[in-house]
């Protein structure tokens, strides 16, 4: 897989810290395709605050288990904006859909 990328900012939105992986193990597939469809639901506003706010739980966690906990899940929450955890998961999924077409 091509590289991703996660970029830790500061208060002022400076890149700080950036991380990269290259490797998605078979294992996760299952629960980024579980988040992928909820994402759409998301988009659509077909979820409730707490069916939310357990999307966002269940897509850190992903994060994480893909970056190979190279940090935190504190360090997650602090460092990194809304924005760019939407972005990051939106380009693992296009990594994906590449990499099956190419099969």
């Amino acid at each position: 897989m091509k590289p991703v990328f996660i970029n830790f900012t500061d208060d002022e939105g400076k890149v700080v810290k950036t991380f990269s992986t290259c490797s998605l193990k078979t294992g996760i597939m299952d629960n980024i395709f579980d988040i992928a469809e909820r994402a759409e639901n998301l988009e659509k506003g077909k979820m409730s605050v707490s069916e939310v706010k357990a999307f966002y739980n269940d897509l850190k966690a992903v994060i994480l288990a893909i970056f190979h906990y190279k940090f935190s899940l504190e360090e997650l929450n602090e460092g990194v904006e809304q924005e760019e955890l939407m972005r990051v998961f939106q380009d693992i999924c296009s990594k994906i859909s590449g990499e099956m077409k190419k099969n």
